[in-house]
């Protein structure tokens, strides 16, 4: 059985790195190496947006962003290891990590074809690959605390216009993965889990423009809050929650795994309109019964109910009180991946468009956030654990410094991030503008 525990010269290392971001980039830069580059499908040179990219035996890594692109901060102990770079559908490779350093990369995948079988000829139903999917969270996850450091960016919009964007290297405590079976076992969690701690962030801000969101400028969330999407952590009345079957309705694909094996791919959709629930889908892996991603929609299904209760809640918006919010449109997708053994929070993308009208005006305006959060390094090690000092009340109130000026990437230089795409840096010079 996998113990899914840091080992200790690689607990050290990255903790070694983690005291000395604290210190600033000139002592990390003193042990580290970086790799950058692209991630595209070798077919029609597309780019392949969320791939994911590790180092091999450890819990470091990365993903790459919208435009495929890709920066890696790698530790000088890890030079004679290897990149694993993988992509649901598509071949995995391996790169040795003494070729590709210093060096801009361009690496292709090559898609991998699968078998689809409907789900009538699988053994198995949706409802019982979930069962063991709940089942297997404390093993796959592992029931010990773990700090997860992450790079998390924001960006918020008034219509088409970008009004804030936030950057920020984070690091998260989290008590374990267990079954939430009660409302003690939710309440546990949420009091005790994900403590936050800011290592280094910045904010571009159009102050005036946010200031007339009024309270809705503050929905794009906490600087730790991001961390209580993990569906597998916070799995009490999850898609996959046994008690929440009877409300949606399963369909079933079984693919192949490029790394051997079976993925189940599961649909879901409400089974009536009587609950404001999702749509969406979820990728299983069929050897560890590990959930490997899951993206959820608004169902339309449930239009009618929130149309029902919409209006016992409204916000103030530039100093005007009533406005209400329409269904929003929203996609939240968490990816899981396996690193050095065990399987962790890899990616959140939390994305959420909302039409606000004013009744009594005739006026209407949308305003909408785009979270992503971005795990690089993971630690069991008791020593970094216990001596970690997040706090949680802080971390749902704490702000990034502000700082004036356009996103810069050389303030990145040394920290693993998630590049900004070339249609972003464009929003991101117009702010205030």
């Amino acid at each position: 059985m996998i113990s899914c525990r840091t080992p200790f010269r690689y607990a050290f290392l990255a903790g070694l790195l983690f005291i000395l971001q604290f210190r600033g980039v000139d002592a990390a830069a003193q042990i580290t190496n970086v790799i950058s580059g692209r991630v595209t499908d070798a077919v029609n040179g597309s780019p392949l947006p969320f791939a994911q990219m590790a180092i091999n035996n450890s819990t470091t890594g990365t993903v790459t962003n919208d435009d495929g692109q890709f920066f890696l901060v790698i530790p000088e102990g890890r030079l004679k290891d290897t990149l694993v770079v993988s992509y649901l559908g598509y071949e995995t490779i391996k790169l040795a990590l003494s070729e590709i350093a210093g060096k801009i990369t361009e690496i292709s995948l090559k898609p991998k074809e699968v078998s689809l079988k409907e789900v009538e000829v699988v053994a198995l139903t949706p409802e019982e690959v979930m069962r063991r999917m709940f089942s297997n969270i404390p093993l796959n996850y592992g029931k010990d605390s773990l700090l997860l450091t992450a790079f998390y960016r924001s960006q918020k919009y008034t219509g088409k216009k970008l009004a804030e964007y936030s950057e920020a290297i984070i690091v998260d405590l989290k008590t374990g993965y267990s079954h939430q079976h009660s409302i003690r076992d939710v309440e546990l969690t949420a009091g005790q889990s994900n403590k936050t701690q800011l290592v280094k962030g910045r904010v571009v801000s159009d102050t005036n423009l946010v200031n007339a969101m009024g309270e809705v400028g503050k929905m794009a969330g906490c600087l730790g809050c991001i961390f209580a999407e993990d569906l597998v952590e916070n799995n009490s009345g999850a898609l996959f929650d046994e008690k929440y079957f009877r409300f949606y309705s399963y369909k079933m694909q079984e693919l192949s795994n490029p790394e051997g094996g079976k993925i189940y791919h599961i649909w879901f959709d409400q089974a009536n309109n009587k609950i404001k629930g999702f749509k969406g889908e979820m990728f299983i892996d069929g050897s560890s019964y590990a959930l490997m991603k899951i993206r959820l929609k608004p169902s339309f299904k449930g239009f009618d109910a929130f149309e029902k209760d919409k209006g016992k809640r409204t916000y103030t918006i530039n100093k005007i009180p009533g406005w209400i919010a329409e269904l929003p449109l929203f996609d939240k997708t968490m990816i899981y991946s396996k690193r050095n053994g065990c399987w962790y929070l890899n990616t959140i993308h939390d994305e959420q468009w909302i039409t606000f009208t004013q009744p009594s005006a005739g006026k209407k305006i949308m305003i909408g956030y785009k979270n992503d959060l971005v795990v690089t390094d993971v630690s069991r090690a008791p020593e970094k654990v216990g001596s970690f000092k997040g706090d949680k009340a802080t971390g749902a109130a704490q702000r990034w410094d502000q700082l004036a000026g356009p996103a810069d990437e050389e303030f990145w230089a040394h920290f693993n991030y998630l590049p900004v795409e070339e249609s972003l840096k464009a929003a991101i010079g117009g702010i205030g503008k």
